[in-house]
């Protein structure tokens, strides 16, 4: 009787312990608390892997039809091609799948790389698709990107990210539907429309799988699908997803001013191989600076890189950007500025006899260095 008591009081007393210890931690600033679970949080995340979130918010319908099971024995087949393009979207994956998260766009979306161009960067050029999403001259022209001597944004991971995610982002307003949208996306909006056109005065259903069209867009939606259905049961087809982590991989940098790929490297300690894995959009040895003008550097970098550039005291680059401020032959500029009109238009690659235009970036060389 005494022994329990004893317990009795001991267990008492430490409930109180525990109650007045609640109490002294409720006191506490509640943004603190917030903040420090907050940062548990993140760090959950990032502890995850990237198939997680992505599975999480997955959304398309599904089509009944046997091209998604079809599409599926083909990526199986060839399981070393698969896990190839599994393995290449490591860079990207994470930056993809958040900027659909913040349009609140399905996940599958961030999937579409895989089918453009199996998350390999560096695709095409001139009039072919290129980049990560596949984007022809046209869409280009129409998402208002650059395509210059110096660089094809198409090839460009954020640009041609957020300009794919518009794109779908507006034909998706136009159709009402995510499978016509992807339709218009492969086979251009033109085309599409004119095929639901069809089906509407034959009055017949106008829904992606009732439409006559090429081979090529009747099966992407059904690829799509497909990678979908692998990602959430990979064991059911033998497949190993690569662990990919869900936290960014690279960090965008402004350049400010002119500078070779050469030094860019060196400052960042980083090969020649990384840069272009991060930077396939640049066309030459130089990224000239210019309006929204960035660069991606791997984050494991990021701080040898800025430690680097402060310290570094040098010329940038053997070559500055310079604005043209009006319409003016290229002699007349080259006269201006002192420099070789030959090797200015070869650099900046125009034409003989090219008039300038005022707002238009031209390289010059002379050194470009940084502000004091």
């Amino acid at each position: 009787m005494y022994r329990f008591s004893t317990k009795a009081f001991l267990s008492s007393l430490l409930c109180l312990v525990v109650i007045l210890s609640g109490c002294a931690y409720n006191s506490l600033s509640t943004a603190n608390n917030l903040e420090y679970e907050e940062e548990i949080a993140r760090v959950k995340r990032q502890a995850v892997s990237i198939w997680i979130p992505l599975q999480e918010g997955f959304a398309l319908a599904p089509l009944d039809t046997p091209l998604v099971e079809r599409q599926i024995k083909l990526y199986t087949a060839s399981d070393a091609h698969l896990q190839k393009m599994l393995e290449q979207a490591k860079p990207y994956l994470y930056f993809v799948l958040e900027e659909v998260k913040k349009r609140n766009m399905p996940t599958e979306l961030a999937l579409l790389p895989f089918l453009e161009s199996g998350f390999d960067v560096r695709r095409g050029n001139g009039l072919n698709p290129a980049g990560l999403w596949g984007l022809m001259p046209i869409a280009a022209r129409h998402l208002n990107m650059a395509q210059t001597p110096f660089k094809d944004e198409r090839r460009d991971i954020v640009r041609s990210t957020e300009a794919a995610l518009d794109l779908l982002q507006e034909l998706h307003l136009k159709y009402g539907d995510w499978h016509l949208a992807l339709a218009a996306y492969n086979w251009g909006p033109a085309n599409l429309t004119r095929a639901i056109n069809n089906n509407q005065r034959r009055k017949i259903s106008t829904q992606y799988q009732s439409l006559t069209m090429p081979f090529e867009t009747m099966v992407f939606v059904p690829k799509l699908l497909a990678l979908k259905k692998i990602i959430q049961e990979p064991s059911s087809y033998k497949i190993a997803l690569p662990h990919i982590s869900n936290k960014p991989y690279f960090e965008k940098i402004s350049v400010k001013h002119a500078i070779d790929i050469s030094l860019v490297l060196r400052l960042a300690e980083i090969s020649r191989e990384t840069f272009i894995e991060l930077n396939p959009s640049f066309n030459k040895s130089l990224i000239p600076a210019g309006k929204n003008q960035s660069l991606l550097i791997p984050v494991t970098q990021l701080a040898s890189f800025q430690k680097n550039y402060l310290q570094y005291e040098g010329a940038l680059s053997q070559w500055r950007s310079v604005f043209v401020e009006q319409p003016q032959s290229l002699e007349s500029f080259a006269r201006r500025w002192k420099v070789d009109p030959h090797r200015l238009r070869q650099m900046n690659g125009l034409r003989l006899g090219a008039k300038l235009q005022s707002g238009m970036m031209l390289v010059i060389p002379q050194p470009s260095l940084k502000e004091k």
